[in-house]
């Protein structure tokens, strides 16, 4: 636009100066223009300048001075103009209206030409250098004004991002008290967190994280509900086919995009089709679009109120909870990969330790705990399952053994009798028989430094719900899986029932589990789908060892959305202020609710950034007899910085008020008040949930189908097929489009239209 409408520009002013040339030497214009053209001209060139600013020829800020020079000479050009050709205009039409004007203009022109050519020549000469001087000695020299123009970002016709609308995981935050409108959180800027800071009782659980986790939910539906219809779609048409049997319920109540295979013939076309859900391709395989979600609290009362929503949706939901005794387990020893499970065990108990003492060396005894915990794991890992039934061990076992060392003697000897077994673990045996044996020499060391880490674990699995959870052989969480397919995951931590220290290892040690997956999570950008992670009173679980949450979740597409009181409870334990730093420069996206410590408020003030504005002063006229009022005169004017919200303005936020500071896509931030309220009534009624008959193709797409030919093109919107409309030989579209069934596609912006002709040679 920018480019059009410059090149218009530049035919607009040429053509007015050879008008202006005509006037000035013969008295008479050549073309005169109306209100209308000289509306239009005055357009181009306004909105050449507004779009110009936020092109990319504005590439710096010298560049959109330039622009604002070129314009401004442009308008004063085409205003000159439009005067001198107005006041020629009258001129004539006044001659014109004098009787005998026919002899008048022939006989007598030398009369009156010279003041016709005289008037076009002297209004620019007259102002062409007051234009000139205030480019140069007003805007070119004020730094203020200066500033001001390179403030201005202009009118952007760009596209909306990808990580904004329907087909993406954007967020909204609150509603813009000023504009009304709802303020969104982009999908890649929700994954460099959030922190959200309120005094107790100010609403964090209640306004800001239940709606926000009620709106993923309700994205977690459209997504569902949008890969079953579409994927119904495409069996019906041909162009996918399941990839083992299913059955019908099954596929209604856990229809995944994943459990189709696209036909060969038709990739293109399936491609195509699919274009807004797939995120990705690996291993020949798509990445459809879709997220995770997980939220541990310390309050049940939240988590069933997210719950019930879940319900409402028909979203199945993971449910850890010390007084569930349905609850699926945190089993460590889950992973298929021994070497995986030993690390995993041995980090998250180091870190578990260290949590409970400062002192690193004195609480786990460094490289030997670590050492002694990883080879028990790998040797429990292979022998429990072969010498107990192929049941899975758990924390008790290890904790047994490391109470009986006779029990880690057994078991090795077992595993010598094993000659696969034997050879892959030839060092691990030896180090047992060194350490751990009755009559080795290292025994009493191995003691002390397995002391500790006994002596924790033990405490941690004093409780019953706490234990029946770490300890289940049978139903485990797996964060592999939960990550990759994108699973509802719900941690209640129980505070009041289990005690502050017991609600906190256990709440640590849900997050460093979930941290070793998260860390060794395959792919990249394109291959994995999000995943949000909503700790409420994280504070309560800070700690070196989840330090990575905060600081590289990100790389791993974890998006974190952490709560806390105060700034100061972001500080280490020894009250440093290391993790606040951390915390505060990785959280880009933040809110601030009212009734903040003063000492938080006035980071708060310059962390909510300043804006510039024209300043000035006006005087007070008090003497009657100079007439009292304010002087017209005003100065002092300077277009300075100023806070967005002063410290007393954050203080007075009512309640339902916030102050927030997001970024967009582009990294800008956004500034400015919302408003917040409690969980909306909408997520709270039950949703319906579409069904189809995939009964003809739980075996792979249907003998029928196969011989129908598909029509050459999808004309409208593609919705889906209902299963009661079979395909008729004389079918122009197979595709029956029923609009009562069809949510999501009908009216849509987000249509998907395209001729199958284009494909026609590889789709048949």
């Amino acid at each position: 636009m920018t480019y059009i409408l410059t090149l218009i520009s530049a035919y607009i002013i040429i053509d007015r100066l050879v008008e202006l040339m005509f006037m000035i030497f013969t008295g008479v214009a050549y073309s005169y223009w109306g209100p209308i053209e000289y509306t239009l001209a005055f357009a181009a060139l306004v909105f050449a300048f507004y779009f110009s600013f936020a092109s990319k020829f504005a590439k710096a800020d010298i560049d959109k001075l330039r622009f604002f020079n070129t314009y401004i000479i442009c308008l004063y050009v085409l205003f000159v103009s439009f005067i001198v050709q107005g006041l020629n205009s009258l001129a004539w039409a006044f001659i014109l209206s004098v009787p005998n004007y026919v002899e008048i203009v022939t006989e007598y022109s030398n009369l009156f030409r010279p003041a016709f050519t005289a008037l076009s020549l002297y209004i620019p000469l007259v102002t062409f250098y007051k234009v000139f001087k205030w480019l140069t000695f007003t805007i070119n020299d004020s730094k203020d004004l200066k500033d001001s123009i390179f403030d201005y970002g202009g009118i952007s016709l760009a596209g909306k991002p990808k990580d904004v609308g329907k087909y993406s995981c954007e967020i909204k935050i609150c509603v813009d008290s000023e504009s009304g409108e709802d303020v969104i959180m982009p999908e890649t800027k929700r994954l460099e967190s959030f922190l959200v800071v309120g005094v107790s009782g100010s609403g964090k659980t209640t306004m800001i994280y239940e709606p926000m986790i009620a709106r993923d939910l309700d994205r977690k539906y459209f997504f569902k509900e949008i890969a079953k219809e579409m994927g119904f779609t495409a069996l019906k048409t041909g162009i996918a086919t399941l990839n083992i049997p299913y059955d019908n319920n099954y596929l209604n109540e856990n229809f995944r995009l994943n459990m189709l295979t696209p036909n060969p013939d038709k990739a293109d076309l399936y491609k195509a089709y699919m274009k807004k859900m797939i995120l990705g391709s690996s291993g020949g395989k798509y990445i459809y679009r879709d997220f995770g979600l997980t939220y541990l609290s310390a309050d049940y009362s939240s988590i069933e109120t997210m719950l019930g929503v879940a319900k409402n949706y028909k979203i199945k939901v993971n449910l850890i909870d010390p007084n569930n005794s349905d609850s699926p387990g945190m089993n460590p020893f889950v992973y298929d990969d021994p070497i995986k499970t030993g690390i995993a065990i041995s980090s998250v108990l180091k870190g578990l330790y260290a949590t409970s003492r400062p002192d690193l060396q004195m609480a786990y005894r460094e490289n030997e705990a670590i050492q002694i915990i990883e080879n028990m794991s790998i040797l429990l890992k292979e022998m429990y399952p072969r010498l107990h039934n192929d049941d899975l061990p758990n924390l008790e076992d290890m904790l047994n053994m490391m109470n009986d060392f006779s029990l880690v003697e057994q078991m090795c000897n077992e595993m010598k009798e094993i000659p696969e077994l034997a050879n892959r673990y030839k060092i691990l045996i030896k180090y047992f028989e060194n350490n751990f044996y009755a009559d080795s020499k290292d025994l009493d060391n191995t003691k002390k430094s397995v002391f500790t880490a006994s002596a924790e674990l033990d405490n941690l699995l004093r409780y019953p719900g706490v234990k029946n959870i770490l300890c289940n052989r049978t139903n485990n969480l797996e964060f592999d899986k939960a990550l990759a397919d994108g699973e509802i995951t719900f941690v209640c931590t129980r505070r009041g029932d289990l005690g502050a220290n017991a609600h906190k290892a256990f709440g640590i040690f849900f997050l460093l589990l979930m941290q070793h997956s998260v860390l060794a999570r395959p792919g990249n950008d394109s291959t994995r789908i999000p995943h949000f992670l909503y700790i409420d009173d994280f504070p309560e679980f800070l700690c070196k060892a989840i330090e990575p949450i905060f600081t590289v979740y990100r790389k791993y597409k974890v998006g974190n959305i952490l709560s806390a009181q105060t700034l100061s409870q972001l500080s280490d334990e020894n009250g440093h202020g290391n993790f606040k730093d951390e915390i505060l420069a990785n959280c880009v996206n933040k809110v601030i609710f009212g009734n903040a410590l003063p000492e938080d408020v006035k980071w708060w003030e310059t962390e909510l950034q300043e804006k510039r504005e024209w300043t000035w002063n006006s005087n007070y006229e008090t003497d009657p007899d100079k007439g009292q009022g304010y002087d017209s005169k005003l100065g002092g004017i300077v277009y300075k910085w100023k806070p967005n919200y002063a410290a007393g303005k954050i203080m007075s936020l009512k309640d339902k008020q916030i102050l927030f500071k997001i970024k967009d896509s582009k990294g800008k931030s956004y500034v400015a008040k919302g408003k917040i309220d409690y969980l909306e009534s909408k997520y709270k009624e039950p949703k319906k949930i579409k069904e189809y008959n995939f009964e003809r193709f739980t075996n792979g797409i249907s003998d029928n189908i196969r011989k129908k030919p598909i029509s050459t093109k999808f004309r409208g919107n593609f919705a889906a097929a209902t299963a009661d409309n079979d395909v008729s030989d004389n079918e122009v579209n197979p595709i029956q489009t029923d609009s009562t069934d069809s949510k999501y596609f009908l009216d849509n912006d987000d249509a998907i239209i395209f001729d199958l002709n284009r494909n026609k040679n590889n789709n048949g």
